[in-house]
């Protein structure tokens, strides 16, 4: 099964002799999970083990810098801001590719709690720090760099390409060719009638995995693409997984079975709270695990049995009107599960 490495070894042709496609978005999309130098730097001068500590990173760049169709891109611009006060992780970088275009690309989530907290901020908040950033800078890259661009991401990436696409100004705006969103969460139900969204939407491609989770969170409106992926579940959420032929995404005509009813479970309930009702949750749940004194998801993974008495001791000392909020929540949650039932039991 080939996916964008196979695409990476394959496909010798420059961006001058084939035209930039999706799969080529997905790879300048993951770069953005990478550390690079801030200067002007040419992909085939990287250092491989400078850029990434994992294994599977530093196949992906060894295949990128050795590239024939990428090793003359040029990155510059790169920024890398995490502040935990204002609840903000943002990364960027941008690459000018050898056909005069360019390709602004946004970082996911990493595992820190901040980046996640900002994620699920997005749930009553807009604009998140993460997007007002996006958007500040595209309008400083696309003033110093006078091309037609594209912007893209993956996951929490995808969202701020979207965001930042949509509310440049007109002069701007009109050099876009097109906004790529690989499984990125969609935004509240008032942004996507807004006249910013209204007016650009027809440039944005989003693409999904058939079990996707993160991509249909929150409202979408863009007509997307549900793609085939080699595993299974949330791990459907990595790019790896996603199957590529003939410089595209394997296409598939639905999503699995049993994820509408996960992702109409989880929008449902989120739709049965008030912006502030998710507000005051989504706050006691990270000061819980913020008791861990852990900084990651995967730190509180690896060692919650052992933070087990730091998080009920936690919960304990919650204020009475943040415990009535998580038991509203919990009761919630339950009754879209059972609500939204009828779409797992098949009816004859």
């Amino acid at each position: 099964m080939k996916n964008f490495l196979t695409y990476l070894e394959e496909n010798n042709k420059t961006f001058k002799e084939e035209s930039f496609n999706i799969v080529d978005s997905l790879i300048f999309a993951y770069l953005s999970y990478l550390h690079f130098p801030t200067t002007k730097t040419k992909l085939k001068d990287l250092k491989v083990s400078k850029s990434s500590k994992k294994e599977k990173n530093k196949e992906f760049l060894k295949r990128v810098i050795t590239s024939k169709r990428y090793q003359d891109v040029e990155l510059c611009f790169y920024i890398e801001d995490t502040n935990d006060l204002i609840e903000k992780q943002f990364s960027a970088v941008t690459f000018l590719l050898p056909d005069n275009t360019m390709y602004i690309s946004f970082r996911g989530t990493d595992s820190t709690l901040t980046g996640w907290k900002e994620d699920f901020n997005m749930a009553f908040m807009l604009p998140v720090p993460a997007q007002k950033e996006a958007l500040n800078y595209v309008e400083k890259i696309t003033r110093l760099i006078p091309r037609n661009f594209y912007i893209g991401g993956h996951s929490k990436g995808g969202n701020l390409a979207v965001y930042a696409g949509c509310n440049l100004n007109k002069n701007l705006s009109s050099r876009i060719i097109k906004i790529y969103s690989h499984d990125g969460p969609g935004f509240i139900k008032e942004f996507l009638t807004t006249s910013n969204y209204q007016n650009i939407k027809d440039k944005i491609e989003k693409v999904v995995p058939s079990s996707s989770i993160i991509g249909m969170l929150l409202y979408t409106n863009e007509k997307y693409k549900i793609i085939k992926s080699s595993e299974k579940g949330i791990l459907e959420h990595d790019p790896f997984s996603w199957l590529v032929k003939d410089n595209n995404f394997i296409i598939l005509k639905e999503l699995s079975d049993g994820i509408t009813y996960t992702n109409k479970v989880i929008n449902d309930f989120l739709n049965s709270l008030s912006k502030k009702e998710r507000e005051i949750f989504i706050d006691s749940l990270f000061t819980v695990l913020k008791s861990t004194n852990l900084t990651t998801l995967d730190e509180i993974s690896k060692n919650f049995i052992v933070k087990i008495p730091n998080i009920l001791i936690a919960i304990y000392k919650l204020d009475d009107v943040n415990k009535k909020y998580i038991l509203k929540t919990i009761k919630a949650l339950i009754k879209s599960c059972l609500t939204n039932l009828n779409l797992l039991i098949p009816l004859y």
